[in-house]
């Protein structure tokens, strides 16, 4: 499994951001406070429709914005997967698979397998 490429829009501190990775190792570097942990989040939101510090998707949107986006571009077993996620502040999520809606996150699941593990000193 690869992950490709992601697209933000209007995430946490993220106006827009448009980011390709490599298919080996991705180092994600840069002073405190500049939204490296915010990408990795925004990964593991989209493949699990949850984020793992905040419980309401209204806390992820960015300040005085009503909605917001994740695009995500995997390959698995070179199968490529494009994962959308809307998010809007007073109405469910919607989630996409190769642009079709799924009624069920866990139908997320197994496209993209991630751990988040955080180690705060």
């Amino acid at each position: 499994m690869i992950i490709e490429s992601i697209e933000l829009k209007n995430y946490r501190n993220y106006q827009e951001l448009h980011m390709e990775f490599n298919q080996g190792t991705n180092i994600l570097y840069g002073d405190n406070a500049q939204g490296k942990t915010n990408i990795l989040e925004a990964v593991y939101v989209c493949c699990t429709s949850k984020s793992h510090k905040s419980a309401k998707d209204r806390d992820i949107i960015r300040f005085d914005q009503d909605e917001s986006h994740i695009k995500l571009q995997v390959r698995k077993n070179n199968v490529p997967y494009r994962l959308d996620m809307h998010l809007k502040k007073n109405k469910p999520k919607g989630i996409a698979i190769n642009g079709i809606p799924i009624r069920k996150a866990s139908e997320l699941f197994g496209i993209v397998n991630v751990i988040f593990f955080l180690l705060r000193i």
